[in-house]
């Protein structure tokens, strides 16, 4: 399940949060128009996000985390942080 929540987008839309919550459309819609979805939602536009954070730390996950983002298959740099301590 880990590798599934590693796999997430950083937002969804409103529909794929709403399911994940357990929520069927027509209610998502209506509580975005009341303001009462049970989770951060933004305006982006016309359109509704909602942050997969939010939707995650709602459902009790814990949020996948690196301190390291390891280099990528090309062997480039322009992919790595690495976290020093001192």
């Amino acid at each position: 399940m880990l590798a599934e929540v590693a796999s997430l987008p950083v937002v969804l839309g409103p529909v794929q949060a709403g399911r994940m919550l357990g929520l069927g459309r027509t209610t998502v819609y209506r509580l975005l128009r009341e303001e009462a979805f049970p989770v951060p939602v933004r305006r982006v536009g016309k359109a509704w996000v909602v942050p997969t954070a939010g939707v995650l730390s709602y459902l009790g996950l814990e949020i996948p985390t690196t301190s390291t983002v390891t280099t990528g298959r090309c062997g480039c740099s322009a992919r790595t942080n690495t976290t020093e301590e001192g």
